[in-house]
């Protein structure tokens, strides 16, 4: 039960919190690992692959937010210290008792599964070691486990390993390749290529590379690593990351207490184009101008490596973990003169130069690409131009080629678009990638359609006027009073869910969503619908373009 206390007791002073689980804490993930488009922001902690297992309140506080959502931490809960420090708990099968009282209440309160509370003062406060939940899959998960974090009082995420917790760790981070880019400077643009590659075998400890490596200068590194903890299996992410030329430092990146408003300047710390292309998370030793990323230190030169004379240079790159353990990569450099072979070329393309810290509009053909400063990480160039496909009769189709360059910014796009008046609410921009299709929101504007892009593709208008799909799990009229609840999935051609409403009885039913399983779940609750009876159900489901779905049906429960 959850208990009132104004004294709350300070464990953060004494630097050490109790585990939020029972038994040892053992990390499926860790904080600073590489995701898409951010930083993981805390720890993933192991519950034994089942929902259930109680989560418990770390230090004495009060519950500072609640959350559920279809989509992201699911179910979650935010305890606030005396310190103002916060502690969060995500993906939770289940709320505490008191705490899944006041949600359900406010649920049906407003008539929405989704909730987002946050409490300026204390009305439910808690004890050290307490339990405020059940471990779960709830949100963008795709396995049980606790997502914890801790984050200091002006929000910003902390790493709780080493700071709040011992793990046991003996085991340094894993190399497993060196790549070496260089630049193409041509027309002004600077692009980077990948122009060697060097598959390690799992090195750990100390580790030298015997043949000298012969680079076209300026040339900077990249380095695809792991770390693992002594108990788990699981690959985690590496700490700190320090590169030295002839034994004085040129680079070094901590990535530690790192807010959310940098995170997506993870596509410039790791070479997206590695990413992109062939899924390799590459760790870059080098900071391109729009990289605001404050973590870098003893930083020369961007990171960059230029050599002007004939000498061998050594290099040595350093990889560290929460508890020091290092792992480190020698070997030896030297110029050598510049190839034409594999450089870009610009000519005869249909694009622009774009410095990356100005912007710009791109006309072509009946369609423009606008770019705001600050888009790109370095100066970049995007291909642009009319192609002979033809997808729809909307609109011509466009092709952007962005050169595997990351985005800060999304670009804004306009087509010229043939769209008759009443299909006008309904126009989407259409997305042609690797064969398949995707699509993007988009608004009509005298004549023209408009979006956000942020990736190449061949780009067309289209229309959704398709609505969503409602698929029940169970049969018109079947006797369900031996189950525990209903499910019904919902899902959409291109625009996606908006909104849905379920009513048993013609009174609102909560109905839980899960987004990423495109399901709906009803758990029958004798407090809200009588016991062997037979009830009506009836379904309502928006997509983003007002296209709208009705399910009717009924149960005996």
């Amino acid at each position: 039960m959850l208990a009132l206390n104004i004294f709350i007791y300070n464990a953060f002073a004494q630097n050490k919190l109790i585990n939020p689980l029972d038994g040892k804490l053992l990390l499926s993930a860790n904080y600073g690992e590489l995701r898409s488009m951010h930083f993981h922001s805390g720890v993933d902690l192991k519950v034994g692959g089942v929902p259930g297992a109680k989560i418990y309140a770390v230090d004495d506080a009060y519950v500072y937010r609640l959350s559920v959502s279809p989509s992201g931490y699911g179910n979650g809960v935010y305890l606030k210290h005396s310190n103002g420090n916060i502690s969060v708990y995500g993906h939770l099968h289940q709320f505490g008792a008191t705490l899944a009282k006041f949600i359900k209440a406010e649920q049906y309160k407003r008539n929405s599964f989704v909730i987002d509370t946050t409490f300026s003062e204390p009305v439910f406060t808690v004890k050290r070691g307490e339990i405020i939940g059940f471990a779960g899959n709830s949100g963008s998960s795709f396995g049980a486990h606790l997502h914890f974090e801790i984050r200091d009082s002006l929000n910003v995420p902390l790493n709780p390993i080493a700071k709040f917790y011992n793990v046991a760790d003996k085991t340094p981070p894993t190399i497993k390749s060196l790549t070496v880019f260089t630049f193409d400077d041509l027309e002004n643009v600077r692009f980077t290529r990948t122009v060697k590659d060097i598959l390690l075998k799992n090195v750990k400890g100390k580790h030298n590379i015997s043949e000298t490596i012969e680079i076209e200068s300026p040339a900077f590194f990249g380095v695809e690593a792991f770390d693992n903890v002594d108990e788990t299996y699981n690959k985690l992410g590496v700490r700190k990351i320090a590169v030295t030329l002839d034994n004085a430092e040129i680079f070094s990146c901590y990535l530690d207490s790192i807010g959310f408003e940098k995170d997506r300047y993870i596509n410039s710390f790791q070479a997206y184009n590695l990413l992109l292309n062939e899924n390799r998370n590459v760790m870059k030793t080098y900071i391109e101008r729009g990289n605001k990323l404050n973590k870098y230190q003893n930083v020369v030169n961007s990171g960059i490596v230029e050599i002007s004379d004939s000498l061998t240079h050594k290099i040595s790159i350093t990889l560290e973990d929460d508890y020091k353990n290092k792992s480190i990569l020698n070997f030896n450099v030297k110029a050598k003169k510049k190839s034409a072979e594999n450089y870009i070329s610009t000519a005869d393309k249909k694009g622009r130069r774009i410095a990356w810290n100005t912007g710009d509009t791109i006309i072509y053909s009946g369609a423009c690409i606008i770019v705001q400063p600050e888009t790109f990480y370095d100066n970049a160039y995007i291909e642009f131009e009319k192609s002979d496909t033809v997808i729809t009769d909307f609109s011509s189709v466009y092709s952007v080629n962005l050169n595997s360059m990351p985005l800060h910014k999304s670009l804004d796009i306009i087509v010229k678009a043939k769209v008759a008046e009443k299909l006008r609410d309904k126009i989407m921009l259409g997305g042609l990638r690797n064969g398949k299709i995707f699509a993007v929101d988009a608004q009509y504007l005298m004549g023209f359609a408009k979006a956000k892009i942020s990736s190449s593709a061949n780009y067309f208008v289209t229309v959704d006027t398709v609505s969503p799909r409602i698929t029940p799990k169970f049969k018109d009229g079947a006797d369900l009073r031996k189950q525990t609840n209903l499910k019904i999935t919902i899902a959409d051609n291109l625009s996606g869910i908006q909104k849905y409403a379920g009513y048993i009885d013609d009174k609102w039913a909560l109905f839980e969503y899960d987004a990423k399983n495109n399901l709906l779940t009803y758990t029958f609750d004798s407090e809200h619908i009588a016991r062997n009876k037979k009830h009506t159900l009836k379904l309502i489901v928006s997509d983003k373009k007002n296209n709208t779905a009705v399910f009717e049906s009924s149960f005996l429960w």
